[in-house]
């Protein structure tokens, strides 16, 4: 395995709490990765990644259910919806790891590489790592346990 130089994804969230699907732009950046895996990781505590299915307003539902695990109190650090917002970060999580497979991401059927934002609209930054075969020519083998 050869690791490639990391690479970034720059994005404009829009709204306070919003939900941003990545995808494509992911898969925009395996040109030539036939195999291997790519992993996510978002510079920033008041955000997250995660896989989740694109059907209509799942997305929407699990952002309204993670915003219901913030009780509206008092917190040493800063008001409660910036608390709230590192919590749910540090709940759902910085990063994702995802299999490449002929040059393309080796998602399920339904699922998406999403940024959830719980403090915007803010600018945000995503660094990608690809960890793929020495050689474009040598794909990894697949196996099963």
């Amino acid at each position: 395995m050869a690791a490639t130089m990391p690479m970034t994804i720059e994005l404009e969230t829009h709204a306070a709490t919003e939900v941003v699907d990545i995808t494509a732009r992911v898969e925009s950046l395996l040109d030539g990765v036939r195999g291997g895996s790519c992993h996510l990781f978002l510079k920033h505590t008041t955000a997250a990644l995660m896989i989740v299915t694109s059907e209509k307003d799942v997305p929407i539902d699990i952002m309204d259910i993670l915003q219901s695990l913030t009780p509206e109190r008092t917190y040493r650090h800063d008001s409660a919806a910036h608390v709230a917002a590192h919590f749910l970060s540090a709940l759902v999580g910085p990063s994702v790891c995802v299999p490449v497979r002929d040059g393309q991401l080796a998602l399920g059927e339904f699922q998406r590489i999403m940024l959830t934002e719980f403090e915007g609209p803010r600018k945000r930054e995503i660094e990608v790592r690809l960890l793929a075969a020495a050689s474009a020519n040598e794909p990894m083998s697949d196996r099963t346990a």
